[in-house]
């Protein structure tokens, strides 16, 4: 692996990774080849590091988790945040505490610029329950490590595998919980970016 761009690395390895994607649920497939045409025309962004209590979740995880490597290259470029519409208020302060969200690629504080799209790390500590929330982004999670729960609209709870697609309609309330372990997943937005989740109900 190259250390001359981490950054450039790392990108290559998400778009080989969603191209080898099973196409069968035609939404997520066709979601996935428009990811995939704006992520390989992305422009190198300057780096922005920048960490949070939970950044420091990420090391140990790694090695559990699908191109860990190229993840681990690049995380001391990533510009770690948190969804301005929680807080310690109405999530708690341990969600916090283990909670945050790196970009690859994305409109702003990312490491490459694509506007139409957002792509990036989701971070979740062990135990953690990312509560019941929606956004007018459509969404595609792929889980990276193993053992968490997942649960969208009124469906049951149920776990999905490593490098498994979960893909989430517009609007559609999701939640997630973490095992034992820290859950790491990828997830891809299309459509509004710009709009953040919000808690539902």
């Amino acid at each position: 692996m190259s250390r001359a761009d981490p950054a450039r690395v790392l990108l290559d390895a998400v778009i080989a990774f969603y191209r080898a994607q099973d196409r069968t649920d035609d939404a997520s497939g066709t979601m996935l080849d428009e990811v995939c045409s704006e992520l390989a025309a992305a422009a190198p962004l300057p780096a922005t590091p920048r960490a949070i209590p939970a950044a420091a979740l990420l090391m140990e995880a790694l090695p559990r988790t699908i191109f860990g490597a190229a993840i681990a290259q690049a995380a001391h470029l990533f510009t770690w945040r948190q969804n301005p519409n929680y807080t310690a208020a109405n999530m708690g302060a341990a969600f916090m505490a283990g909670y945050g969200y790196a970009e690859f690629a994305g409109p702003k504080e990312a490491l490459f610029h694509a506007q139409g799209v957002r792509v990036g790390l989701l971070l979740l500590g062990p135990h953690l329950h990312y509560p019941a929330h929606a956004h007018p982004a459509e969404e595609i999670y792929h889980p990276l490590t193993r053992g968490g729960l997942w649960r969208r609209g009124q469906e049951d709870w149920r776990t999905v595998p490593a490098g498994r697609a979960i893909h989430h309609p517009p609007m559609i309330v999701h939640e997630t919980r973490a095992a034992e372990s820290t859950l790491l997943a990828l997830y891809c937005w299309r459509g509004n970016t710009s709009t953040e989740a919000m808690l539902s109900g």
